[in-house]
């Protein structure tokens, strides 16, 4: 019996071994190269015009459904199947970016969608189309008899569906010989003619994964994953096995453990890797983070996001990297893609160690060349010896061993001074930690400040300097109130911490080697009391209230004053002037920007003139420009036009500071002697 155990179970394995759908030992990783309605960022032209760089890192880039479907739409509502003028841009567009990947390594994979289709104008008329002589016709015994357009006023004849309803779209019959004619055709056109060298399929628990398997078989993709979304290992497996192995899947387990995980700091739920884990089915694991359905909904991981992504850089299965992770973090994901290849990790390397270590987790996996070693939440003391680091950043470390040459990677920054600057009530707290493995004060709480120095306009900061390239940090009162955590510090910081946990990085108003550069819109106002506010979506149409003991700025009811806008900052935010006047004897002490309803609100913010806000804080002071000594009306020349404005000026009483220029406190005649052998001069 065992001897027939043993028998079945090498013809598994030699089935997979010659099983299409995704190669053996595959070094590659994928990018998701698109998100939800990102029309402008994933243009096909937009693409292409990123080949050299994308070519470096990723070996695939998966790209959305290219069919007309006769409207804006990301593609998952097709109408046709040969025309491919779409939201992404012409078949021409699509043509070139396809052909310039392929001459620079990288193959495009094409977002299948073949579990549903929409109609030209109605439910059910599906477009006829030709190609290369063969016609492509439909009727509605191609749709499933079950669907929902049967309770509309059609009479789809087809089959009972073989997988989950979509009610978006009409659910194809795939035991119809006539769809599948009409599918072996589209795919054959998208491999052979459009040059796409695979297919992720989309909505793959609508139909029976044995037809996965018969259009494969047909086409012969090189590569091929499906979107079976679930959870359950089994299941997922289940349908790889359905397929024939001639499909790899999204590795939806370990999503959701990475959800947990990552999301949750639970790093002892990394035990379990879904399909990624397993030794028997890791080569048709794609692992990834999240995808264009998860980032829009609750399923999107908001914590720890790099640290994930090295994650499934160092494990088994072929990553996916999802388009906004990469633009965020392209050195660090570069550098790490790099790294697993230089070591010669693949979709089948060994996991040689794994298993937590005191708050984190570490992973070995062992390449054809070396060892990548990823450590994830705090290990203290981890041991590196043989080890160079890759990349670090909050909660994670990557290394790989020394034999491995990551020459072509960029070198992490070189330790330096960075001093921490706290201004509150009373002596603070500062807990500090490096990467994931190396706290840089004492244990939680951390170290109580007792350092001091003064500023020039009187406040009090509590101090302390690391030595490191980069820190992370929690400002606390020592009793339960903190900050959130404070990432990737590399330089001198500011900070205010209030008595409720929230704080304001000041850094750029203190800090003289700080640079900020403000919108050309913040002008400096002389003489009188003004603000500037960043809003971001949330504060479209934003009010101002502003106060000190005496009483209010911003009239006498809240929410305030509505803002004027002004201009729009670098970033496309909108920048709103508050104008208070003339400067009165006494000035505002307190500032809270708001929604104009009331709430959304930003805290109580220290007031400060001329102050730059965003809903963060204080982000820098407008500064007054420097003006050229006789140039009275403004116009940057000194002329007799400013002798007349000076005289003007005197006979009517006024004296506006740039006009003293000989320095004796009065504007009089002796200012205007002044002028006339500055402009002699």
């Amino acid at each position: 019996m065992n001897r027939i155990f043993l028998t079945l179970a090498s013809l598994l394995l030699a089935l997979q071994s010659v099983a299409a759908g995704w190669p053996a030992n595959y070094g590659g990783v994928m990018l998701q190269g698109f998100y939800w309605d990102s029309f402008s960022e994933s243009k096909w032209s937009v693409l292409t015009s990123q080949a050299d760089e994308l070519s470096k890192y990723f070996n695939l880039i998966w790209v959305p459904q290219s069919g007309n479907c006769q409207n804006t739409n990301m593609g998952y509502s097709p109408v046709w199947w040969f025309d491919h003028n779409s939201s992404f841009g012409t078949t021409a567009e699509l043509r070139t970016m396809i052909n310039t990947f392929k001459s620079k390594g990288t193959g495009i994979i094409e977002d299948v969608v073949i579990n549903h289709r929409n109609g030209k104008s109605n439910w059910c008329d599906f477009p006829t189309e030709t190609w290369k002589g063969n016609t492509m016709s439909w009727t509605l015994a191609d749709i499933c008899r079950n669907d929902e357009c049967a309770y509309n006023g059609y009479s789809p004849t087809g089959n009972y569906d073989t997988g989950d309803n979509f009610d978006g779209a009409r659910d194809l019959d795939h035991t119809s010989a006539n769809v599948q004619k009409n599918v072996k055709l589209y795919l054959d056109f998208l491999l052979n003619d459009l040059g796409y060298v695979g297919f992720r399929y989309d909505m793959v628990k609508g139909y029976d994964p044995k037809y996965t398997k018969l259009y494969n078989e047909s086409a012969q993709p090189e590569f091929s994953v499906g979107e079976y979304w679930d959870g359950s290992y089994s299941a997922v497996k289940g349908w790889i096995s359905g397929t024939g192995y001639n499909s790899a899947a999204f590795d939806f387990p370990l999503k959701y453990v990475i959800n947990n995980a990552f999301g949750n700091s639970n790093w002892g739920a990394l035990s379990d890797k879904g399909i990624a884990g397993d030794p028997n089915n890791n080569r048709y694991a794609v692992t990834f983070i999240d995808n264009h359905d998860t980032y829009r909904n609750n399923d999107k991981l908001s914590n720890n996001v790099l640290a994930a992504n090295a994650f499934i850089l160092g494990l088994p299965g072929t990553p996916c990297i999802m388009l906004p992770h990469w633009k965020t973090y392209k050195t660090e994901i570069g550098n790490m893609i790099l790294a697993r290849k230089a070591a010669g990790i693949t979709n089948q390397s060994s996991i040689t160690e794994q298993g937590t270590q005191g708050g984190g987790y570490v992973m070995k996996v062992q390449g054809s060349v070396g060892t990548v070693m990823v450590i994830v939440g705090y290990v203290a003391n981890a041991n590196t010896t043989g080890f160079k680091l890759v990349s670090t950043g909050e909660n994670y470390a990557y290394f790989v061993s020394d034999n491995v040459d990551i020459s072509g990677t960029t070198p992490p920054d070189e330790p330096k001074d960075i001093t921490v600057h706290v201004n509150a009530a009373k002596a603070p707290y500062l807990y500090v930690w490096s990467g994931s493995s190396n706290i840089l004060s004492s244990v939680w709480p951390g170290d109580k400040l007792s350092q001091t120095t003064t500023t020039a306009d009187g406040k009090v900061w509590y101090t302390a300097t690391f030595n490191a390239a980069n820190i992370n940090l929690v400002v606390n009162d020592g009793a339960g109130v903190q900050t959130t955590d404070i990432s990737g510090v590399s330089s001198d910081i500011y900070l205010i911490f209030n008595a409720d946990g929230s704080y304001q990085d000041v850094t750029s108003a203190y800090d003289s080697n700080a640079t900020t550069t403000l919108p050309e819109c913040a002008q400096y106002i002389d003489g009188h009391l003004f603000c500037y506010f960043e809003g971001n979506s949330t504060y479209s149409s934003p009010n101002a209230w502003i106060w000190n003991d005496e009483g209010s700025f911003t009239g006498s009811a809240w929410p305030g004053t509505a803002l004027t806008e002004v201009g729009s900052a670098q970033n496309g935010n909108k920048v709103w002037l508050w104008d208070g006047g003339e400067l009165p004897a006494s000035l505002p002490t307190g500032v809270v920007f708001n929604t104009g309803t009331g709430t959304p609100k930003t805290i109580d913010l220290e007031f400060v003139n001329a102050g730059y806000y965003t809903p963060n804080g204080l982000v820098d002071v407008v500064k007054k420009a420097d003006t050229l000594k006789g140039d009275i009306n403004g116009d940057g020349k000194v002329d007799v036009s400013d002798v007349t404005t000076l005289v003007g000026y005197i006979l009517d009483g006024e004296t506006p500071q740039n006009c003293d220029l000989d320095g004796d406190g009065n504007v009089n005649v002796t200012d205007v002697t002044t002028l006339v052998n500055l402009i002699l001069e």
